[in-house]
C-alpha cells in the first residue's frame, strides 16, 4: 500500500527524532536533522543544523576569520555531490542548493545573536530513481563539530529512519 507523500514524511520525521528534539525551540549542538524525500526522479534532502555544528559558533561573524569560516561553510554546502552520495546506479546529479541562515543573509546583519541554525535544501535529479536505495552522508567529514544526524526518508515504496554518526554515515532503505 502506498501512502501519500506528505503524511509519510511527517510521520517518518516524528519517528526519527527523539522527544526533546520535537519540543519547540529545541536546539542541540552537534546534532542535526535530515529529511529525505524521493518523488519520481527528484531526490530532495532538507538539512537543519545549529550553526555551532557547522561553524563552531552561532553568532554573526565578528572578525575576518569568522567571515572566512562562513564563506567556507557555504562553499562546502554548495558542493552537494561531495556531501551526499546517492546509490551510484541511480545516476543522481545535483540540480539545486538553497541555504538559509542569519550568517548568510546580509539583510539580517542586525539580527539577534542567539542560537542560530542553518537550513539547507539539496535537490538531485536521478535518471534511474528505482535504483536509489541509499545515501552516503559525508557531512561529518566536512563538519567535525557535527556528531549526529537524525534522518527520516520517504519514498514511493515506504519510509525509513536512522541516526547517523561519524561512524555510521549511510542511510539505506
Amino acid at each position: 500500500m502506498k501512502l501519500p507523500l506528505l503524511p509519510c514524511l511527517a510521520f517518518a520525521a516524528v519517528l526519527a527524532l527523539p522527544a526533546a528534539a520535537r519540543e519547540p525551540g529545541a536546539h542541540v549542538h552537534g546534532a542535526g536533522k535530515l529529511d529525505v524525500a524521493v518523488d519520481g526522479k527528484t531526490l530532495t534532502l532538507n538539512l537543519e543544523a545549529p550553526l555551532d555544528s557547522l561553524l563552531g559558533f552561532e553568532h554573526l561573524p565578528r572578525d575576518a576569520q569568522q567571515k572566512a569560516a562562513v564563506r567556507a561553510m557555504a562553499e562546502r554546502l554548495n558542493r552537494a555531490a561531495e556531501l551526499f552520495v546517492p546509490t551510484p546506479a541511480a545516476a543522481c546529479k545535483p540540480s539545486a542548493v538553497k541555504l538559509a541562515s542569519p550568517v548568510l543573509d546580509a539583510a539580517q546583519q542586525g539580527a539577534g545573536d542567539g542560537h542560530a541554525d542553518l537550513d539547507g535544501e539539496f535537490v538531485f535529479r536521478c535518471d534511474q530513481p528505482l535504483a536509489l536505495r541509499a545515501i552516503d552522508v559525508r557531512l561529518f567529514a566536512a563538519f567535525p563539530n557535527l556528531r549526529r544526524l537524525d534522518v527520516a526518508v520517504v519514498t514511493g515504496g515506504g519510509q525509513a529512519a536512522a541516526r547517523l554518526t561519524p561512524q555510521q554515515t549511510r542511510i539505506s532503505w
